[in-house]
């Protein structure tokens, strides 16, 4: 089923600080777990199944847009850059917050936004990425995107105006993502029309 085929789950955390709760360490362990599960499930793909996943459409459907008007990150401001030098990676995100059209940062609470989300993003379409970039399925700045998961997340509630996430050093990437696809969540809405993508450079020493 094609409709399978989306429910791939992915999940890396990042490490928690002192003082937290008591059930955090099986929390990092059970999202560790979903991102080995996520890697071994993309692995033995068949290449009939590889085939309609990257090239099944994401609809509207399927991901509703919020109401208008909606905003997400900033069009271009995601960055990774891997500092593990092995076949695995390691690094900081960073990504702008919403703006208006204008440029200009939001309220997230006024705007209705709840949190910003960054997923792991496959190739689409044609081997390659030359065809992914521009605007997606849903008129993003992301080809890149399939349901595989989030990688990590923050509230977007008190956002600085620079968000950053910490990817552990030996995070191995799954199978086919090529992308950290980031955007913004209305509820339980995913704003994949105001989405945007930086590709994945795994640094190899």
């Amino acid at each position: 089923m094609v409709k399978s085929l989306f429910l791939i789950l992915a999940a890396v955390l990042v490490s928690v600080g002192m003082g937290a709760p008591s059930g955090a360490d099986q929390e990092k362990a059970d999202a560790k777990a979903a991102a080995e599960k996520a890697a071994q499930q993309l692995t033995t793909m068949t290449e009939e199944q590889r085939r309609v996943l990257n090239t099944t459409p994401i609809t509207s459907d399927r991901y509703p847009s919020p109401p208008s008007p909606h905003y997400g990150p900033e069009k271009g401001s995601i960055q990774f850059t891997d500092l593990d030098p092995g076949p695995t990676i390691g690094g900081t995100i960073t990504m702008k917050p919403a703006v208006d059209d204008q440029g200009n940062r939001l309220n997230e609470a006024e705007a209705g936004i709840t949190m910003y989300m960054i997923h792991w993003g496959l190739e689409v379409g044609a081997p390659g990425t030359q065809d992914d970039a521009g605007a997606g399925d849903l008129g993003g700045d992301c080809m890149g995107f399939r349901d595989t998961g989030h990688v990590v997340s923050a509230f977007a509630d008190g956002a600085p105006d620079m968000l950053k996430w910490e990817i552990p050093m030996g995070t191995k990437v799954p199978d086919g993502a090529v992308y950290f696809v980031g955007h913004t969540l209305y509820g339980r809405l995913h704003n994949l029309g105001k989405c945007t993508q930086t590709p994945i450079h795994n640094r190899i020493d």
